[in-house]
């Protein structure tokens, strides 16, 4: 696998000051011939988290890297830092963005990536089929940007819930009143093991994963916390989607997702067992991510 740390400017894109920056890794197979048509896997993380949420820099081997997986079965995976997280600009005030504004820079990021994988600025690719990724907000975030902005074939929605999310033993309703209007917030910790974890991942892994992540844009809590917040944007996609959830996960009825996906005919449900809310770090982990290379590759462009 080759990585490759980019800075995209977005300053166009969101309206936001010159210089606004999303921050990416692009991670390649390790032989990729000259215009070789690819699969491009662009993913985008959850709350409190950050890209490295699909490579981790912990574990032996790479044994908890989405990345390394993806890219060793010849695709490409572009994680991203969502604006306002992990190492992209943070607007400040943070009342400067909205969800509408951080889709815009991620739809920016991954034009100008198909753009340098075309001319060869990193690669050069020919035909390049393109599946969008995103776990938990990164879920309302991918559905926000491929009805805003379209520019993928298939999408994949891990951990986000249509229906009215719970959040293991949080009272969502409370957690929502107690948001505050702007500015970027703290995910707690401790309180959210039992959501993100199962019992059996090891201590050792909990605590290198909490020690990375990120702030979050109040803008995001907000409207992750509101109810059909995306019911619209994913009732007009028509292209095929995966809906992901696992037996601990933010959905009181997994089976109920699908349907909020009425414009398309191809909708794909997996409840992962023995698994959490980040899939990436349960004992299944390699059972999703075998999962989903087969759906991928069963739905060509």
């Amino acid at each position: 696998m080759r990585s490759l740390d980019i800075d995209f400017d977005v300053s166009a894109a969101t309206g936001l000051d010159a210089g606004t920056t999303v921050a990416a890794t692009l991670h390649l197979p390790g032989e990729l011939a000259p215009d070789e048509p690819i699969d491009l896997l662009f993913c985008l993380h959850g709350g409190g988290y950050r890209r490295a949420y699909w490579h981790p820099p912990f574990g032996e081997d790479d044994t908890y890297s989405f990345a390394r997986y993806f890219t060793d079965r010849g695709k490409a995976v572009l994680a991203i830092d969502l604006l306002g997280m992990g190492d992209s600009t943070r607007p400040q005030p943070e009342s400067r963005l909205d969800r509408m504004k951080i889709a815009a820079g991620s739809a920016s990021a991954l034009d100008e990536t198909l753009a340098g994988l075309r001319d060869g600025r990193w690669a050069r690719s020919g035909a390049i089929s393109v599946t969008g990724v995103g776990h938990s907000i990164g879920g309302m975030m991918i559905i926000t940007q491929a009805a805003a902005h379209h520019g993928f074939d298939r999408l994949g929605v891990f951990g986000w819930a249509n229906l009215p999310m719970i959040l293991g033993d949080t009272d969502v309703a409370t957690l929502a009143a107690a948001l505050p209007q702007h500015g970027y917030l703290d995910t707690p910790k401790e309180p959210m093991r039992r959501l993100f974890f199962m019992p059996d991942v090891p201590i050792d892994i909990v605590q290198a994963d909490e020690a990375i992540r990120s702030s979050t844009p109040s803008c995001l809590g907000r409207d992750a916390l509101t109810p059909g917040i995306v019911h619209a944007a994913s009732a007009s996609l028509t292209i095929p989607v995966f809906v992901l959830q696992s037996v601990v996960d933010t959905s009181p009825d997994p089976w109920g997702e699908p349907a909020y996906f009425k414009g398309s005919t191809d909708v794909t449900l997996n409840v992962l067992a023995d698994a959490a809310h980040c899939q990436n770090f349960a004992t299944a982990r390699v059972q999703h991510w075998a999962r989903f290379d087969r759906w991928i590759d069963s739905r060509p462009r």
